[in-house]
């Protein structure tokens, strides 16, 4: 599916709807689910009610991640002929919809974690993760005084430090069960 986000010849990117569910749900959910079929997970784990939440998460969590991935290739896509949701929401919308995805994929598994008795576990995600939001909201602010700031460097440093404080976490969360 990655493949066919660029290629040429499919080019899903042209289409910022349908691109940004094949991602969030092949890289998300799908993922997610599989990655526990490949460790041998029965379908009463995989169909149970909060390991599907936790499946939608992960899909939440891309629903936000993803268009800040895009942010700094507006020129590029515009003169591409794609349309990315980044291109559509703008730079502004962009961090809006990112923030708002984020917080709800965060409350969620606050919630499943708070009903699976995973109290632990949410005090865990939440402290190995302030990093990322407070590199976020200083992004943000750099965004709101100079659109520039919405660029290749800070994008990547954003992905950098949220690939390192997720793993943090979720290591954590296995070594401290």
């Amino acid at each position: 599916m990655s493949k066919a986000y660029s290629y040429e010849g499919i080019r899903l990117k042209k289409y910022p709807l349908l691109s940004t569910v094949v991602v969030i749900v092949f890289q998300g959910a799908f993922t997610f689910l599989m990655t526990q079929v490949g460790v041998g997970a029965g379908s009463a784990v995989l169909f149970e009610k909060t390991n599907c939440l936790l499946a939608l998460v992960s899909s939440i969590f891309l629903c936000g991640s993803y268009p800040l991935t895009q942010v700094y290739q507006h020129a590029e896509d515009a003169r591409r002929g794609d349309l990315t949701l980044s291109l559509r929401l703008g730079i502004r919308g962009t961090f809006v919809f990112a923030g708002l995805s984020l917080m709800l994929g965060a409350g969620l598994l606050a919630a499943v974690y708070w009903w699976r008795h995973e109290v632990r576990h949410l005090l865990l995600f939440l402290l190995a993760t302030g990093p990322v939001l407070l590199l976020f909201s200083r992004w943000v602010m750099a965004v709101w005084q100079t659109p520039a700031a919405a660029d290749y460097e800070h994008t990547m440093r954003m992905n950098q430090v949220s690939s390192v404080c997720m793993s943090a976490a979720f290591l954590a969360i296995l070594l401290w069960p």
